[in-house]
């Protein structure tokens, strides 16, 4: 029993040594129209999300471009809640690059910040 144990915490152990941590600090990115855009990615290989360099969620939209984004739950496979990220309409700019008016769209469309 003790050995049947000991095999299982070992293989539990050997799979979650797999599980990389994202790539730490801020990367460049080109949005389709040429800006660069600062983008910090978070989590590992499983579950992984980018944000804004100053903590604003984003999602790829279908055209490339980074849009602010929001969590959307759902149900999996096993009943289980998960969530991802969905992207709203308007793209991502860096913190200095905001007008005042995006600044409070962000604020209005409650734009969650790491």
């Amino acid at each position: 029993m003790k050995k049947s144990l000991s095999i299982i915490g070992f293989l539990m152990m050997v799979c979650s040594m797999y599980a990389v941590p994202a790539h730490p600090g801020i990367l460049d990115y080109i949005q389709p129209n040429g800006d660069t855009l600062h983008v910090r990615l978070i989590g590992d290989e499983r579950f992984h999300f980018y944000t804004t360099a100053d903590g604003l969620l984003l999602q790829k939209n279908e055209k490339g471009y980074f849009c602010y984004a929001v969590w959307q739950e759902y149900s999996g496979k096993n009943g289980e809640t998960k969530r991802k990220a969905v992207a709203l309409k308007r793209k991502a700019h860096n913190e200095v690059d905001r007008s005042r008016c995006e600044n409070k769209w962000i604020i209005r469309k409650q734009i969650p910040k790491r």
